[in-house]
């Protein structure tokens, strides 16, 4: 399945260069001297897989689709059906997390089954247990058992939830013309100088005038250009 996020775009490339451009910020301060922040997509996406290429290197073995720990290769780690068609995710991967769960469910005989594979006899059970409560009762058992378990949330109920809400993940601005707008929050909250969301984005056009006055141009030619349609 494809990833919806363009990772390489966004955290290989857009991510990687504003964390280059901090460091290079901080080294000036420090030096006094500048430099040239070379980004690549490719290199910022392939470190994301550093833990995956450090085993290759370590046992020279290509990993193969749902082999990974972390990518379907463990049942104690894994997004399993539950009895209303919702799904949840269980990322029970330290074993107080999955005695948690096995003592919760009162399935202590999975304790010592928390690696197999999700395809394996104890990976069809644990599917089956899943399969005898809803979503609801899922998250409803993870308030009470610490499990690493959350109920996986579609689109609209996860901006709708109380973690996002609380987090400030969803703003609303005041566009002029259109009314109010939505829009996904800063991920990240600063005590003294917070994030400002209450600007809204310029109109088309609406700093041709200035741009044009900084590159030298008067309000005379300006005034003729509008005049004959170039802008």
């Amino acid at each position: 399945m494809q990833s919806a996020g363009q990772i390489a775009d966004l955290g290989g490339g857009g991510l990687m260069a504003a964390v280059g451009i901090l460091v290079a910020l901080i080294e000036r301060e420090r030096s006094g001297q500048g430099q040239l922040v070379d980004v690549s997509m490719t290199d910022g996406a392939l470190s994301w897989l550093s833990m995956v290429v450090a085993r290759y290197f370590a046992e020279q073995k290509v990993p193969r689709r749902g082999e990974l720990e972390l990518a379907g290769g463990i049942l104690c780690y894994f997004p399993y059906e539950a009895a209303d068609g919702g799904w949840v995710s269980l990322g029970a991967l330290e074993p107080k997390f999955w005695r948690n769960w096995c003592e919760g469910v009162g399935r202590e005989d999975l304790v010592e089954k928390q690696f197999e594979h999700p395809d394996s006899e104890a990976g069809r059970e644990v599917a089956d247990v899943f399969r005898q409560r809803t979503r609801d009762e899922w998250a409803a058992f993870a308030e009470q058992h610490d499990c690493c378990l959350e109920p996986i949330l579609d689109l609209d109920e996860a901006l709708a939830s109380q973690l996002v809400s609380a987090r400030g993940m969803v703003v609303e601005l005041q566009q002029p013309g259109i009314g109010a707008v939505k829009q996904v929050g800063f991920p990240f909250k600063l005590s003294r100088t917070p994030a400002q969301t209450d600007g809204a984005a310029p109109g088309l056009g609406a700093d041709t005038d200035d741009v044009l006055r900084a590159l030298g141009y008067d309000d005379e030619r300006v005034a003729a250009l509008r005049e004959e349609g170039v802008l």
